[in-house]
């Protein structure tokens, strides 16, 4: 029988915890409405975005000790190229710089990417999430 290390181990658990939240993102955004396609008037009076192919977006920030795991998805309503660029960002004096960039992209109705890196516990940080669908972009931020 063979036995893990303990680096193989933290590796597999770490990849298992991973796909656990891909799959759990992907449950909640098929389910939720965070962008619609059609322009409507949400409750506190505002007027979402009109998009194209833009369905969903989703965003999520999850700091857990000293590591940070940054989410993303984004549905469209028909197959086009779609790309996600999440940038996690440090809060400084002057303003937030980037600290870890990912990008992935795909021709498809859906597509979505979770990555993780260490952080300073003693900072502020924020994910920042920019969509691309077809000719359409949107911007969205986790603090």
């Amino acid at each position: 029988m063979k036995t893990l290390r303990k680096e193989d181990f933290a590796l597999k658990l770490k990849s298992i915890t991973n796909r656990a939240f891909l799959i759990l993102f992907v449950f909640i955004m098929a389910f939720s409405n965070t962008a619609t396609a059609n322009a409507a008037i949400k409750s506190d009076n505002t007027v979402s975005p009109c998009f194209k192919y833009i369905n969903n977006t989703s965003i999520c920030l999850s700091i857990s000790g000293i590591e940070a795991t940054c989410t993303a998805s984004v549905m469209s309503s028909v197959p086009v190229k779609l790309s996600i660029k999440m940038e996690l960002q440090k809060k400084k004096s002057s303003g937030y710089t980037t600290v870890e960039t990912w990008t992935v992209s795909d021709t498809d109705r859906f597509l979505a990417i979770s990555e993780s890196r260490l952080i300073n516990i003693f900072c502020d940080y924020r994910l920042k999430a920019t969509y691309t669908a077809g000719s359409e972009t949107h911007v969205d931020y986790k603090y």
